[in-house]
């Protein structure tokens, strides 16, 4: 887990945002989501196992690092400098985004299983400074507007990855009519008009199911009358956790196509992070959430935005997020990085629950006719 948190203006909460009160059942402070409350109920179930005497099959390992708000900073650090210590580890378990209340009501567990690869970059194309009144035909806004535009206007090419797949099937769980059936079968779906048209009508799905480019920050002349010597836009570009960065390069370029325009990384890119679905720690998670929520579909989404994730997973351990808890959707958008953070008591025990039996599943003594275990 990591440790460092993002900052909190104490006047804009209702209590001390850093001195974790316990106040109407609730835990209340900055981190208690995000993610000091999780490190919390990880090290409070090794504490169970050791005081409970449970003799262990495997090695547990319990990892604090900072700097995850930072571009996953600390995991990337601790990797590189310590390759000793993260040598043997088999699995990483850590943050997840995605197991889904409303209204009360679990709709599905979920196991973070993969993470779309960041990349930026920065379009920078130059020409003649003039006055905006005697254009002299070499503007390089222009240049830099007419490759935009091609750029927008560019449709990524749709791709269901199996992660996705089985995560659509989770959601139509409690579906009916038309949307349980395009969610069941996406890729007939996708086949269809209407099928294709309603997965990719809703933001969040079509972010799954596609590379997706978003240009952000532009830059150009700091006076209305003054054409620039310069101008650039920062593209904020999302792969699919497959996605051959060579050959969308290419496409890129393609796009761009004007030989003045420059085509610059920004930052560097995390390694792919998408985790298969068929080891012992994944079916343990099923059994667990299987026991402890009966009859809640298990589903296997991917991330659109970033975690330290896939710096573990770069390091050689399977990597899978999950959300100990279970917290009201919009509670949760509006606490993690907000005002007022805060995790309820009954939730820490059953992160609690939750993590003292997948460490028994995984680490705790072997039953007689529980091979499957």
């Amino acid at each position: 887990h990591h440790m460092d948190v993002v900052t909190a203006t104490p006047k804009d909460w209702s209590i001390d945002p850093f001195a974790g009160t316990i106040k109407d059942g609730h835990v209340w402070g900055r981190g208690a989501l995000d993610m000091k409350g999780h490190g919390i109920i990880q090290l409070m179930a090794l504490i169970a196992l050791k005081r409970a005497g449970v003799p262990l099959t495997r090695d547990l390992v319990y990892i604090g690092n900072a700097d995850e708000e930072i571009g996953g900073l600390g995991s990337r650090v601790f990797v590189e400098r310590h390759p000793d210590l993260v040598k043997g580890i088999e699995y990483v378990l850590t943050e997840g985004a995605d197991t889904r209340v409303e209204q009360g009501k679990v709709r599905w567990f979920g196991i973070d299983v993969g993470e779309k690869r960041t990349w930026w970059k920065k379009m920078v194309v130059r020409g003649t400074t003039s006055h905006g009144s005697v254009p002299l035909g070499d503007n390089p806004v222009e240049r830099l507007v007419r490759a935009l535009s091609r750029i927008v206007d560019y449709e990524t090419p749709v791709r269901l990855t199996p992660a996705v797949d089985r995560f659509f099937k989770a959601q139509a769980r409690d579906q009916s009519g038309q949307a349980k059936i395009w969610l069941s079968n996406a890729a007939a779906a996708l086949k269809s008009k209407a099928g294709r048209a309603w997965l990719l009508g809703e933001p969040e799905r079509n972010a799954l199911l596609r590379t997706t480019i978003t240009p952000t920050v532009l830059q150009g002349s700091e006076k209305t009358n003054i054409i620039p010597q310069e101008a650039s836009a920062e593209l904020d570009i999302r792969l699919l956790p497959d996605e051959d960065t060579v050959a969308f390069r290419r496409t890129l370029e393609r796009l761009i196509a004007d030989p003045k325009i420059e085509l610059h990384a920004i930052g560097d890119m995390a390694p792919r992070y998408d985790a298969p679905l068929d080891t012992e720690l994944f079916r343990a998670l099923e059994r667990v959430a299987g026991r402890l929520l009966p009859g809640v579909p298990v589903a296997t989404p991917i991330s659109a935005g970033a975690t330290d994730r896939p710096y573990w997973a770069g390091a050689g351990p399977i990597c899978y997020g999950i959300d100990p808890w279970l917290v009201e959707l919009k509670e949760s958008r509006y606490s993690v990085h907000g005002n007022d953070e805060r995790l309820s008591v009954k939730n820490i025990e059953f992160g609690l629950r939750l993590y003292v039996e997948t460490l028994l599943e995984m680490a705790g003594p072997r039953r007689e006719g529980a091979a499957g275990r």
